[in-house]
């Protein structure tokens, strides 16, 4: 069935996303008559919900990862101000939940996006959703923002031997907690700062680990062991030659590179001292498996019983393939965060790089830009 027309529509109500809704209400506009906002999960949190369970509210705010939206300090639910101890996991949702009532913005949860569709002589795009109970809906849209991440869709790279190893294989991001792996020999694979998280992680459980990647570690700097107060590592400390280069990649459409190799990984004290114990030394990119071990490209073999997978995930854009977004081989052409091939469609938070307070940055700014794009 076709419903009634709005706007702009919004996939995704994470950090992100609700800073988007918060902007377009605090620029005029209504929720429901002027714009939605949607969510493949059941309640408020998104991807938070299934965080690890080592991961403290003072962890997420020490790695940057975790950010007060706009206005949540006004109402007295800044991260500052909560428990530190208390898992990001059981936090974030509640505080999610408290921010959406109190500005209204009506995030309607448990709404998956199907498909995306562009009629010829047709100004507004084509939304078809899944309702809670299960009803296919179609919406008449005239901008819609991807804000959706890619913790859903974790990637693992394929490597010789991998469906013959006969331990356990798990993507990082379907796990909660890392317990279970007590006592056992663990792969990592991945450079990014996840995999360093896993690892510390790991050793804290008295696992015995390896870790695997493509190239040395990006470490920002030497900890300054509180002598020197450092603002968290942002997008813009890596300069504006990557940058522009990033800019550039995304607006021709051409692969992106990985998250890692933009922004690094802080060297903290915690992670240096993982170094020196050898914890955080990689043992080079990983060449296939046996049954029982992982052999590297060195060509030293090294048993295991078990591969954790830390590398990354993939934009969760597969609803958009109707629009034909992407060139063939290729990534969406994207400037500005909007799409190059159909100016109605945005990506937020899309690219490698993007620190989570520059994603709500970008969220204010492009609801400015939405409302420009109405208007005319």
């Amino acid at each position: 069935m076709l419903s009634h027309r709005v706007d702009i529509a919004i996939v995704g109500a994470g950090a992100a996303g609700l800073t988007l809704a918060y902007s377009l209400r605090a620029l005029g506009l209504e929720p429901l008559r002027d714009y939605i906002i949607i969510d493949n999960h059941s309640r408020p949190g998104a991807n938070w919900q299934q965080g690890w369970d080592f991961v403290t509210i003072d962890r997420g705010l020490r790695a940057g990862e975790l950010v007060d939206l706009p206005g949540q300090s006004e109402l007295g639910l800044s991260y500052r101000g909560a428990d530190q101890q208390a898992l990001a996991r059981d936090v974030v949702p509640e505080v999610w939940r408290k921010y959406g009532d109190a500005y209204d913005l009506l995030v309607t949860h448990g709404v998956r996006a199907l498909r995306v569709d562009a009629e010829r002589r047709r100004e507004e795009l084509l939304l078809t959703v899944q309702q809670p109970n299960g009803a296919i809906v179609r919406r008449e849209v005239r901008l819609l923002v991807n804000a959706a991440g890619s913790w859903a869709h974790p990637f693992v790279p394929w490597y010789p031997g991998a469906d013959r190893f006969a331990g356990t294989q798990e993507h990082v991001y379907r796990l909660e907690s890392f317990a279970g792996f007590a006592g056992q020999r663990v792969l990592v694979v991945g450079g990014g700062r996840s995999a360093v998280s896993v690892l510390l992680e790991l050793e804290r459980q008295d696992a015995q680990t390896v870790w695997s990647t493509l190239r040395d570690p990006d470490f920002h700097e030497r900890p300054t062991f509180g002598l020197r107060r450092r603002a968290a590592v942002t997008v813009g400390e890596i300069g504006l030659r990557q940058r522009t280069r990033v800019a550039k990649m995304a607006a021709r459409g051409k692969w992106l590179p990985s998250d890692v190799s933009v922004r690094g990984i802080p060297l903290t004290v915690e992670v240096f001292d993982g170094m020196r114990r050898g914890t955080l030394v990689t043992r080079g990119p990983l060449a296939r498996f046996e049954s029982d071990a992982a052999v590297f490209a060195s060509g030293d073999v090294v048993p295991i019983d078990a591969v954790l997978w830390a590398t990354g995930g993939r934009e969760a854009t597969r609803y958009l393939a109707p629009l034909g977004l992407r060139d063939a081989g290729g990534t969406p052409k994207v400037r500005a965060g909007w799409s190059r091939r159909d100016e109605r469609v945005a990506f937020l938070g899309y690219g490698p790089g993007i620190d989570p307070a520059d994603a709500l940055d970008n969220a204010v700014l492009l609801a400015e830009d939405a409302i420009d794009r109405l208007v005319g």
